[in-house]
């Protein structure tokens, strides 16, 4: 089965929105870019892209639009919005601001100093969490994390998918 170009075309206008998205953030500063606000409206503008081309393909397809076909176009859908999503987050830190990643990371101290998580943890575990957190802010570990991400959305297009199948009209 080949991929369908609704959910290219929709995932690639959903990516779009989340570039610009991403780019706001930047500008508004460190707090705006880690705000679960920004995560949300990335997550809706992804599904909505998904739910979008879903229904494309639907429309472009009258007497039937099975499960398999849909899941297919929500999870291409997904990965094309991300992959563009990712690729801002490479420019924006190795492009723009190479520096982003120690301002990130500056900032993400400041909050675990101020939520009390160090006393709680021993000094090992917190340069074990601090290296880990450096690493996922590289592009290997940023690529590492959108591949795993895809997971998610694959559970995400399951049930996108569910939802927007249309069983054969011409099947008794």
């Amino acid at each position: 089965m080949k991929i369908p170009m609704q959910s290219i075309q929709q995932g690639a206008a959903a990516g779009v929105i989340v570039v610009v998205l991403k780019l706001v953030a930047y500008l508004l500063g460190i707090e705006a870019m880690t705000s679960g606000w920004v995560s949300f409206g990335q997550l809706v503008l992804v599904i909505a892209g998904m739910v979008l081309a879903c229904a494309m393909e639907r429309k472009a397809h009258p007497n039937s639009f099975p499960f398999g076909h849909a899941f297919l176009t929500s999870l291409s859908a997904a990965a094309v919005a991300t992959l563009l999503g990712l690729f801002m987050d490479l420019i924006l830190g190795s492009v723009i601001d190479p520096d982003l990643s120690s301002k990130m990371m500056a900032y993400t101290m400041e909050e675990l100093e101020s939520s009390g998580i160090f006393s709680v943890l021993s000094k090992e575990q917190v340069e074990a969490m601090l290296a880990d957190a450096e690493w996922a802010m590289r592009p290997a570990g940023q690529a590492l994390s959108w591949s795993l991400g895809l997971l998610f959305w694959a559970v995400i297009s399951l049930i996108v998918g569910a939802i927007m199948k249309r069983k054969d009209l011409t099947e008794f």
